[in-house]
């Protein structure tokens, strides 16, 4: 998923319909996802609360979060870090997509 912000709730709304769309070609059992974030991907506190809440509801096994375009990659980090780990969500931060792709793998090849 390529974002770039800000991100309103609005915005997390219609990102979930979307995904909603994509869940009958996933494993639902073992899928995980990749998040690019670009520009200023912030989001205000009511904003947040629903991406968390959505977030307990999905069943992903993993996320990996790319700063690389992030304009404030550490704002960010610390945004989506609270959000993943409320929400009980494993995640991990990174600068490129070859990393995050390899990470995620890895997830995936791990017996739960």
């Amino acid at each position: 998923m390529d974002i770039s912000g800000p991100c309103n709730t609005e915005f997390f709304e219609l990102m979930a319909e979307k995904l909603a769309k994509l869940i009958p070609q996933l494993n639902m059992n073992n899928y995980t996802g990749l998040v690019i974030l670009r520009d200023e991907a912030l989001a205000t506190p009511e904003a947040m609360a629903y991406f968390t809440n959505y977030l307990k509801t999905v069943q992903v096994r993993a996320v990996a979060i790319n700063l690389q375009h992030s304009l404030t990659p550490s704002t960010t980090h610390d945004i989506c870090k609270k959000a993943y780990t409320e929400a009980g969500v494993e995640h991990r931060f990174f600068y490129d997509n070859h990393s995050a792709n390899a990470w995620l793998r890895s997830c995936m090849a791990t017996p739960r």
